[in-house]
């Protein structure tokens, strides 16, 4: 492993093919992010969901197929993962999630990316269609996605994610830390000898985040309605979901979202769970790839 500095900032350099490093976004918060892949194929920048980081991508990162064909950058979002952690509410704003997103692109020098978000990693999304420049992204993929943080949330959330909510807050510390397994545990549908590390892996990265950052990760206002306008002028969208997932009732993001977007395509996985890009992987990796080399 090689160290090098850059911009005062440390990256490392595994292979020839993946790169770690830390961005400043604009408010000086630091941005832990990854590339590997096909410096000449399109961009896809993953974005995880609430108390995961990059490590839940990890086996995209090892998926030759995929890598040959794109270029992936992974992050982790404010108050997740080896990024900062500011405390005040204040700094998880709408503009600030769509600064952190072009501090990673730009931080890569990656131009037009899709923007790959899963569950709550879906409403950087919209944070991008407001606040960055039109045409930023060449598209948007959901996977089993929250697609913006507002009234949508109490339809979208099944009864296991809304009873795991106040547990995710509470002072009880050993109800918290069961509570941070428990929603682990409702994303991978097939818990079994196979997966246990990376079951152990998640686990730790939600163990990672307090009370307070869970607030400031879900705390944001957002509007919609420059998410909607986007797609109504051509912003393609790929939707994919499972209809097992435990957490989340995809078909109401599907109807009170991705019909706005006229190019759109919605998959929907039969027996996928919440973690569709991780149960499904080969499946998810057939349609990303056709969706972003068309």
């Amino acid at each position: 492993m090689l160290a090098h500095h850059r911009d005062g900032h440390l990256f490392l350099v595994n292979d020839m093919s993946k790169v770690s490093k830390l961005v400043t976004s604009s408010d000086g918060c630091e941005i832990f992010a990854e590339g590997a892949g096909n410096l000449d194929g399109p961009t896809i920048i993953l974005v995880h969901g609430l108390g995961s980081s990059t490590v839940v991508f990890n086996n995209l990162f090892k998926d030759d197929k995929l890598l040959s064909k794109v270029y992936l950058v992974r992050y982790d979002m404010r108050s997740h993962g080896r990024s900062g952690r500011p405390a005040d509410q204040s700094d998880y704003s709408s503009p600030k999630f769509a600064a952190d997103f072009m501090a990673v692109a730009e931080g890569f020098n990656r131009q037009k990316p899709y923007l790959l978000g899963w569950s709550l990693g879906g409403t950087v999304g919209t944070d991008v269609c407001t606040h960055c420049p039109a045409g930023y992204v060449s598209g948007i993929i959901y996977v089993s996605a929250l697609p913006y943080i507002g009234a949508i949330m109490m339809d979208l959330a099944k009864d296991c994610l809304k009873n795991l909510r106040p547990r995710l807050i509470t002072d009880d510390v050993a109800d918290a830390l069961k509570a941070r397994i428990d929603f682990v545990d409702s994303t991978i549908n097939d818990c079994n000898a196979e997966n246990w590390d990376d079951r152990l892996l998640w686990v730790g990265a939600f163990s990672h985040l307090n009370a307070n950052d869970v607030l400031n990760a879900m705390s944001r206002q957002q509007d919609p309605e420059p998410l909607f306008a986007a797609g109504r002028g051509g912003l393609r969208l790929l939707h994919l979901y499972g209809d097992a997932d435990q957490q989340l009732d995809n078909v109401v993001a599907e109807a009170q979202v991705s019909r706005h977007f006229i190019n759109r395509k919605v998959v929907v996985i039969k027996g996928g769970g919440h973690a569709l890009f991780y149960e499904f992987q080969s499946q998810v990796v057939e349609e990303v790839l056709a969706f972003v080399t068309e």
